[in-house]
């Protein structure tokens, strides 16, 4: 009976973990997400120092909360991204608008994939 309930505590552990990883990655994939969307349309309307302002807080938050991206997900994609917004915040400033649209999409890209990862489907399962 032992067995049973240290069996039943791990799988109720493991679930709540598995829970708090997709909330956690979701919620702020979406932050980062209509972050790139703010700073995109600032450098559309040519607002550099706007388009500028929005990166470099869009990097620091990605930044700070790193360390724990860097638990659920693999190092290389969490490296790619911050070196994305690194790269986003050079182009507004040297008012590279296309070049500041085209990597905004690449880390568009990798934050969809990184929550696309952590939802429950089979091809994630298997």
């Amino acid at each position: 009976m032992k067995r049973g309930w240290i069996a039943l505590v791990m799988i109720a552990l493991s679930l709540l973990l598995g829970i708090t990883e997709y909330s956690y990655v979701t919620s702020n994939s979406n932050v980062y997400l209509r972050m790139l969307e703010e700073a995109d349309q600032r450098m559309e309307e040519h607002d550099f120092i706007g388009a500028e302002s929005t990166a470099k807080r869009l990097n620091n938050r990605f930044r700070n909360q790193s360390g724990i991206f860097n638990i659920f997900m693999y190092h290389s994609e969490v490296g790619d991204i911050e070196s994305d917004l690194m790269m986003m915040i050079r182009y507004a400033q040297t008012g590279s608008s296309t070049d500041f649209l085209a990597t905004s999409a690449c880390a568009r890209r990798e934050i969809q994939s990184i929550r696309q990862s952590k939802q429950l489907r089979w091809d994630n399962l298997f």
